[in-house]
């Protein structure tokens, strides 16, 4: 199964279009727009990932999920995109995609587990923008554009055990990188004044950790939680002239500490709800990239609902069908103090790969940032979440028959 979903992998990646992240406005400012931390089951339950646990699919969000498991496990998610930016004057429509999350486990018993991935922490990444037409006295006719690419993410190694009752603790070692590039344009109207470019790019790697414990509350519930550490992202910063001069400085951010909790319920039904909470500390960061505005802790919720597939002759009985919520401010706010508020609502399902060895989920995202109203930008977007899971003994018994 696992070799099967490596062949997916590939060809994704093969068929993948040239633009890899959100485009999004909101992401030209401070550290941009935040990603969701779960795989496709949670993605659609609210992006629900501190204490959903799980059998085939693998989460490292709280590093204790993984206690659990039995067999060399992994799961790695594809998303698409469509955008609408609206501003009092207009509308605009981005398409973009990427590949977000990764993670892989190797059981070494039914107690002890360890295992890596990847994970999108920060979108850095909007398409270029017009910021300003200037028509006076004072200057030629131009128009200010403005570009910026770029993202931090994280590579998790996590250790995880499994003690009794099914209590589980975890370790987290994270190592983030950050990377972006500026843009700066002015376009004069007159042709024979010459444009001019300037372009700003921040590169850095740092590390940080994470504990993390899960909580059995019955036989069907967990409850979560999980402390990450954040990071002193440290690199280099190169700046390019408009004449081609090049100047360097030491580059260095801060990314903030996150404090989660959650809880899962079900029955024997086949019935499951999760709800999450969680704390980023963004107020103690201190970044080169802080916007006029400022940064805010954040406070994101999440919320979703499960039901199992039924073991019946309609095929459509036999799926799981979930719906999920979630609702956070941006990490900053705008030059006038306003706080950003974002949600989104999901709903999904999943189909079963290779004699049980694996699941197919699917989701679809609906969501919502800003007010033209109150702060002149708003966005909605439509999202696809493809998740792909699967698992294999990580020793098969030898056969003695020739």
């Amino acid at each position: 199964m696992i070799r099967t979903i490596g062949l997916v992998i590939l060809l994704l990646v093969l068929t993948l279009p040239a633009q890899s992240h959100a485009d999004s406005q909101f992401a030209a400012n401070g550290l941009g727009v935040s990603s969701l931390q779960s795989h496709g089951r949670g993605w659609a339950m609210g992006g629900i990932s501190y204490a959903l646990t799980d059998s085939i699919r693998v989460s490292f969000a709280n590093p204790a999920l993984p206690g659990g498991f039995k067999k060399v496990s992994m799961s790695i998610l594809y998303a698409a995109e469509q955008r609408r930016a609206e501003d009092p004057e207009e509308n605009v429509w981005y398409n973009a995609s990427t590949f977000p999350y990764f993670a892989f486990l190797v059981p070494f018993n039914d107690r002890f587990a360890v295992g890596f991935g990847y994970n999108q922490e920060q979108d850095l990444s909007t398409a270029r923008t017009v910021t300003g037409t200037i028509d006076s006295l004072d200057a030629p006719p131009h128009t200010r554009l403005f570009d910026r690419s770029g993202s931090v993410f994280r590579v998790p190694g996590v250790v995880s055990i499994r003690l009794l009752d099914d209590w589980r603790l975890g370790f987290r070692l994270d190592s983030y990188f950050a990377n972006t590039e500026e843009e700066f344009v002015l376009s004069f109207d007159d042709d024979i004044i010459r444009d001019t470019d300037e372009r700003d790019r921040s590169g850095g790697k740092g590390t940080g950790v994470a504990f993390g414990t899960i909580v059995p509350l019955s036989r069907y519930g967990h409850l979560g939680v999980t402390w990450s550490s954040g990071a002193v992202i440290e690199g280099d910063r190169e700046i390019v002239g408009e004449n081609g001069t090049i100047s360097k400085e030491l580059f260095k951010l801060d990314y903030p500490a996150r404090l989660a909790a959650g809880a899962t319920v079900g029955n024997s039904s086949g019935w499951t709800a999760s709800g999450e909470i969680v704390r980023s500390f963004w107020e103690d960061v201190d970044n080169p990239l802080t916007p006029l505005g400022g940064y805010q802790d954040v406070t994101e919720l999440g919320f979703g609902i499960e039901r199992s597939g039924r073991k019946t002759a309609d095929w459509h009985s036999r799926l799981p069908y979930r719906l999920g919520f979630r609702t956070a401010p941006l990490s900053y706010l705008d030059a006038a103090g306003n706080e950003i508020d974002t949600w989104s609502v999901m709903g999904g399902t999943s189909l079963v790969l290779g004699r049980d060895k694996g699941r197919l989920d699917i989701t679809y995202e609906y969501g919502h940032m800003g007010d033209v109203d109150e702060i002149g930008l708003r966005e909605n977007y439509h999202r696809i979440v493809i998740g792909f899971s699967g698992q294999e003994s990580w020793r098969k018994r030898k056969s003695y028959i020739e």
